[in-house]
């Protein structure tokens, strides 16, 4: 929970509006359906269960994502692993770079 809250606040100093942090998958896919996103970053290992269906409807909706992991990349199905891959702890000027790949800019 640490490190969600760490990412909310360098999100929010990015300029970003912070919906979340989502504990669980089932919490994940609410936000997902229930608020506009322009783009997400998920974190890979949400305790005891891991983003992809979540992964799955964004991509779905076309919301862009990236993925935030302390795990090898092996931990990574197939289909997700030309997305955008953070390594734990994030820095602020990666996770900059990595939301402008996203087309996401600071309003």
């Amino acid at each position: 929970m640490f490190i969600a809250m760490d990412m909310e606040h360098l999100v929010a100093d990015a300029g970003y509006e912070v919906v979340g942090p989502c504990a669980c998958v089932a919490d994940g896919l609410h936000a997902a359906r229930e608020t506009a996103l322009d783009g997400a970053i998920l974190d890979v290992n949400l305790g005891d269960e891991r983003v992809w269906p979540v992964a799955d409807l964004l991509d779905q909706q076309g919301v862009p994502f990236l993925l935030a992991t302390g795990y090898s990349l092996a931990e990574v199905p197939k289909r997700f692993q030309t997305r955008t891959i953070l390594h734990k702890p994030l820095q602020t000027g990666a996770l900059g770079s990595a939301l402008a790949t996203l087309g996401l800019t600071v309003p």
